[in-house]
């Protein structure tokens, strides 16, 4: 224990110093001692469990026709062109490493970050059960942290959906929704009742730092909250892929130095990375709360301020768009409406971390000329 905890000192243990002449007392002496022990293991203790965690990796894919579906929304909306045609967790992205070309599938990236992160206690994956057994089996093999693979299309368990009162007629077995619940009931966290790490496969840029920052702040909210979400600082007007941030004021505990517009606005966009404990909200919301995610798509923007007139938000349109007033905290009392359990939102800077590759030729080109130069990846 004294090599995990080196370099620190428990209260008492500082105090020795300061209080010198009182040790020549043998019952004082031993009183002391006996308080060091004490506070050194309750302090350890708490070092320990805060922020222990279970990573369920989202690793699922969509039939051919939904994929087909989606690359017309890229097409229409962004004017992008669709290239992924087959599972896109196992595409091949190259990185350097001691200076040579190595190819890697899209989802070891996060993996290796997991793997090695010692706030992370275990690892469930969501997806093709089989080829990712095939494709990771070995890789998977070199550590010693449990990590279990969780099948896409198995069912959800009758008691999983007794227990959180799934819907199974908006919340299918397959569907984002059903893969995330799998994930969590396969955890220690679900057993525990407790929260779990939610992590996108497909951001290969999410660095062991933003990881290790975003568990230890999470980690103050998780008695009190049912879902954490990172807000990541954009400062300019787009993001290094060319996407816009939503601009919200920030009215949270957590301000960010950066850029604001004549509004007092801060540019925002969602990372890989959100922590949820499904015990404290309706899983049955969150293949809606997923659709929505590309806020700025004109379509889903008025489906968005549907729901928000229908949760008793009427003004949420002419506050963004208009007054443009729009607060961190307002979203968070908003969103925690539609889940039905309160959400906590936390400004981060790490840009990085909300590169994801949805399939797009862009965001291929862009991402693997960012892995070239990532210095963690290429360690």
């Amino acid at each position: 224990m004294g090599a995990m905890v080196k370099g620190w000192s428990s209260p008492f243990s500082i105090l020795q110093y300061s209080i010198t002449p009182l040790l020549q007392d043998r019952v004082f002496q031993y009183l002391l001692i006996s308080f060091n022990y004490l506070f050194t293991f309750l302090w350890f203790r708490k070092l320990k469990s805060v922020g222990m965690i279970s990573a369920v990796v989202m690793a699922g894919y969509n039939n051919k026709r939904e994929v087909k579906r989606y690359s017309r929304i890229v097409a229409e909306h962004y004017g992008e062109k669709f290239i992924e045609t087959g599972y896109k967790p196992l595409r091949e992205f190259e990185t350097v490493i001691d200076g040579q070309r190595v190819s890697k599938p899209l989802i070891r990236f996060t993996l290796e970050k997991l793997f090695t992160s010692e706030l992370i206690d275990e690892i469930i994956i969501v997806g093709h059960q089989m080829l990712l057994e095939q494709r990771l089996r070995r890789f998977i093999r070199q550590f010693d942290k449990p990590c279990h693979i969780v099948n896409q299309n198995s069912r959800i368990p009758a008691e999983i959906v007794r227990q959180f009162r799934i819907k199974t007629r908006k919340v299918k077995y397959n569907s984002i929704a059903g893969n995330f619940i799998k994930g969590y009931a396969a955890s220690k966290s679900c057993r525990e009742k407790r929260h779990a790490l939610f992590v996108a496969s497909d951001s290969p840029l999410t660095s062991s730092e933003f990881i290790s920052r975003f568990i230890n702040v999470a980690s103050q909210f998780w008695d009190e909250t049912a879902i954490i979400v990172p807000a990541v600082l954009i400062n300019d007007k787009r993001d290094k892929l060319g996407r816009l941030p939503v601009r919200l004021q920030n009215d949270s505990q957590f301000q960010l130095d950066g850029q604001k517009d004549e509004y007092g606005r801060q540019g925002y966009r969602l990372s890989s990375l959100i922590s949820a404990n499904p015990h404290c909200f309706d899983v049955n919301t969150a293949n809606t709360a997923y659709s929505l995610r590309k806020c700025l798509s004109p379509k889903v923007q008025i489906k968005l301020f549907k729901i928000t007139r229908g949760l008793g938000y009427n003004n949420v349109y002419s506050k963004y768009f208009i007054r443009k007033d729009l607060s961190i905290v307002e979203v968070e009392n908003i969103v925690s409406a539609h889940f039905g359990g309160k959400l906590k939102i936390i400004p981060m800077l790490g840009e990085d971390s909300t590169f994801d590759y949805d399939g797009t030729d862009l965001e291929f080109r862009m991402l693997s000329t960012m892995l070239e130069s990532d210095t963690e990846t290429s360690e």
